[in-house]
């Protein structure tokens, strides 16, 4: 049981669009090794360019600590609180991401991936919208938002896949995976808003 809840209220309006992606944790393949949802390679949006659709990151977040560790996403507080256990750096498509697992045993994780190819931030998703299956705005923690799923819309399977604005420049994956022994299951989106909360809340000095 966990100490903490995952509530978070999706504000969010229906598009059905899409994405291409360097390291963009957007597609439902499985890890043979993790055993988790993984994201596909795509088509680099910066190959494109951006179409500056995105709406602007108003209140822009020091990525500073994340670029030194990617494991800087969650305080060992926080993740305690979540009942997730230590974060572990492991790199993804050669990119730097984070992993906290769930202390449940149910198999059942976070991941935080960044994306330093894609340096236009969201504008190269929204440049690329129309190549995926699901494509959802949203407003995270006061940020802009995306979910996103290369192919099939998947979250009623406890996985979700949140594109987080943090600057102009920078976007953060938070891909969740949450599976049907866990007492989270099937809101892996409520999940991923919760956890970049606390990230949003870290980052500014607040946790």
């Amino acid at each position: 049981m966990m100490t903490r809840r995952f509530t978070a209220s999706r504000a969010a309006t229906a598009m059905i669009a899409g994405m291409a992606a360097g390291l963009i944790l957007s597609a439902c393949g499985t890890d043979p090794q993790q055993g988790e949802a993984s994201p596909d390679k795509t088509t680099a949006a910066t190959d494109t360019g951006s179409t500056g659709e995105a709406p602007r990151v108003v209140n822009p977040v020091d990525t500073a600590a994340l670029q030194q560790d990617p494991c800087a996403a969650l305080s060992d507080a926080q993740a305690a609180e979540r009942n997730l256990e230590r974060g572990v750096s492991e790199e993804l498509d050669g990119d730097p991401s984070c992993i906290y697992r769930y202390t449940d045993d149910s198999g059942s994780r976070v991941r935080f991936a960044q994306n330093p190819d894609l340096t236009n931030g969201l504008d190269d998703l929204y440049a690329q919208k129309d190549t995926f299956g699901l494509f959802e705005e949203a407003e995270v923690a006061g940020q802009p938002a995306v979910f996103t799923s290369q192919y099939d819309d998947d979250r009623d399977e406890g996985f979700c896949y949140l594109q987080l604005g943090l600057t102009d420049n920078e976007f953060m994956s938070v891909m969740v995976s949450v599976r049907p022994s866990s007492d989270d299951y099937p809101q892996g989106c409520d999940v991923a808003e919760a956890v970049a909360g606390d990230m949003i809340e870290h980052l500014r000095g607040g946790a």
